[in-house]
């Protein structure tokens, strides 16, 4: 049974992803939430220079979808958020998934329908590669405004989905400008990090190659 004791921050013991199945569903909504109360804790000075509510953050664990993709499932309401929705990724044994302590964002987005795969359990597939990071620095400086990107309007009409032959070609950013952090993903951190042009990004990976 899951005691009292176990429910503060502090004494919370972790508990591996087999001692969590063999919980009751009540023990383990209750200890869920109180790994996720901890993480809202570690990352409030982030949520509040952004201007977010506690309850747009969550936590997330990615897996494997029947393509071999790494993805993560975001739900219909979460696609809605006006602000946007931000989670931390998590392992099976709800511990963080990297010591970084990276958020990711995703976006307002009304046309999460048109460019997501819906899965049995009700979420959209996204893949990690896909995922926005938030970095805090520029945050603690810029407020929401490092985020650059706008909620897209509700009575926008939905930008045609490319033909899946063919990507649609991604806009560089003028010799003059920069790219904003808010368009940074996984595959595009690694490449910077490692000097390796694996991005999606032609210009970056141009880039890369000409400082080797």
């Amino acid at each position: 049974m899951f005691t009292t004791a176990q429910s503060t921050n502090r004494q919370r013991r972790r508990l591996t992803f087999d001692e969590f199945k063999s919980m009751s569903f009540e023990d383990q909504k209750q200890y869920k939430a109180q790994v996720l109360e901890e993480l809202r804790n570690y990352h409030a000075p982030l949520l509040e220079d952004l201007g977010v509510s506690r309850l747009d953050f969550q936590m997330k664990m990615a897996f494997y979808d029947k393509q071999a993709r790494n993805v993560v499932g975001i739900f219909a309401s979460e696609f809605k958020r006006e602000n946007g929705f931000y989670f931390e990724l998590i392992s099976r044994d709800f511990e963080p998934l990297d010591e970084a302590r990276t958020v990711y964002r995703i976006p307002y987005n009304p046309s999460f329908e048109e460019e997501y795969e819906l899965n049995e359990k009700g979420s959209y597939l996204v893949p990690i590669e896909e995922l926005r990071m938030v970095t805090p620095s520029s945050v603690a400086i810029s407020g929401p405004s490092a985020l650059l990107d706008q909620p897209r309007s509700k009575n926008a009409v939905p930008a045609a989905k490319p033909a899946a032959t063919k990507q649609a070609p991604y806009r560089a950013p003028a010799p003059i400008e920069d790219a904003p952090y808010s368009e940074l993903t996984i595959r595009d951190y690694y490449a910077i990090q490692t000097g390796k042009p694996v991005s999606t990004k032609p210009w970056l990976n141009e880039l890369i190659k000409s400082h080797k």
